[in-house]
């Protein structure tokens, strides 16, 4: 089998690659693309002869039939507005594993589930920490209940940790902007890291998340039908409470058009003010036959971008090993969660659980 990884040589896609190319049976070639051939084979080296490095730059379509050659699995760990190289992927009856977070972009690509059915091809989309874990923790524990009510995630960020450029930009773009959540028979409008939600963090306590555009929200309440929203906070809470204030009064958009966003940008990809660490909370409202019920699970350890590239390939081989259906697809719709959180325990990440009976006349609220 050999996998494609886009953007192999950022922290994500770096990690993709020592996954899949020091994985035990050894039946892994692995090919490292980007824009920068030197730094592709720099990575390449470091992982023996089944592993090499190529020089491809996604906005060129001439050279989508050169590089997906004798390809089996795509794995993208770029941000994309267009879906060219998708429907290239799918057309080759190639399958397609997506790292992005946009809900924008996996809308489009749900669009391709007949191309990719007509082709025999799977993609996989929600694949990292938030989407990703977060749909898997959702998934699990709205299984465990007979109804589900409501489902809310808390993700918590260190600051400490080297965000890549594309990241970081793709953060400080959500906060201040509107979005749409789901509310019951309607949705609502909310400004990212605007609306204070409290959420108990294992390890860093109880902290006020705020309002923001994760798709994991979006995916779950298209996929579960079931209400969902996403909070998130930073490790430094005098970072936390500076953001929110500039949302709420309005004034980060103008301070961000003031600065420039570039530079912005590199600024923070640059500075450390936390730690490395991370945090997510999914709590899961509902019945269990006539129980109001709280479920709640957490993850929580060091280093975020390492651990979306151990789930992602945790994903790639769970696709060469596992029959996974054609067309296009969520993370959650097609995984069990279970096999990839006990890789995720093996690596060193603690998961945490706790249950909570609610009378059914009491407001729902987050574990104290």
């Amino acid at each position: 089998m050999t996998t494609l990884i886009v953007g192999g040589y950022g922290s994500v896609g770096h990690t993709i690659a020592e996954e899949l190319a020091t994985e035990p049976d050894g039946a892994n070639a692995v090919i490292i693309a980007g824009r920068d051939e030197t730094k592709a084979n720099d990575v390449a080296s470091k992982f023996g002869d089944h592993v090499s490095g190529i020089a491809f730059d996604l906005q060129e379509t001439d050279s989508y039939a050169r590089v997906l050659e004798d390809v089996d699995q795509v794995m993208v760990c770029v941000d994309q507005s267009r879906t060219a190289f998708v429907e290239a992927c799918l057309e080759r009856g190639i399958d397609y594993i997506d790292i992005t977070a946009s809900d924008e972009f996996f809308r489009k690509v749900e669009q391709l589930d007949d191309v990719a059915r007509d082709n025999s091809a799977t993609a996989i989309l929600s694949v990292g920490l938030a989407p990703g874990v977060t749909n898997l923790l959702a998934k699990r524990m709205a299984d465990q209940l007979s109804t589900v009510s409501e489902i809310r995630i808390g993700v918590l960020l260190g600051l400490g940790e080297a965000f890549g450029p594309a990241a970081s930009r793709w953060t400080l773009e959500q906060i201040g902007r509107e979005f749409a959540v789901p509310r019951a028979g309607h949705s609502e409008s909310v400004r990212g890291f605007s609306t204070p939600e409290p959420i108990e963090f294992p390890r860093y306590g109880r902290r006020r998340a705020y309002s923001f555009d994760f798709a994991d929200q979006h995916v779950l309440h298209r996929t579960l039908d079931v209400p969902a929203r996403t909070h998130l906070c930073f490790d430094s809470r005098a970072v936390t409470s500076a953001v929110y204030g500039l949302s709420r009064a309005g004034l980060y958009r103008p301070a961000v058009e003031a600065i420039g966003l570039n530079r912005l940008t590199e600024l923070v990809s640059t500075l450390s003010v936390g730690g490395d660490g991370f945090a997510v909370t999914v709590e899961v409202d509902g019945q269990q036959h006539s129980t109001a019920k709280i479920l709640t699970t957490a993850v929580d350890g060091r280093e975020q971008s390492r651990v979306t590239g151990i789930v992602a390939a945790t994903v790639s081989l769970a696709t060469r090993d596992t029959r996974v259906p054609d067309g296009v697809h969520h993370v959650h719709e097609v995984l069990e969660p279970g096999p990839i959180l006990d890789v995720l325990r093996e690596q060193g990440y603690r998961l945490t659980n706790s249950e909570q009976v609610r009378k059914t006349s009491e407001p729902v609220t987050l574990l104290p």
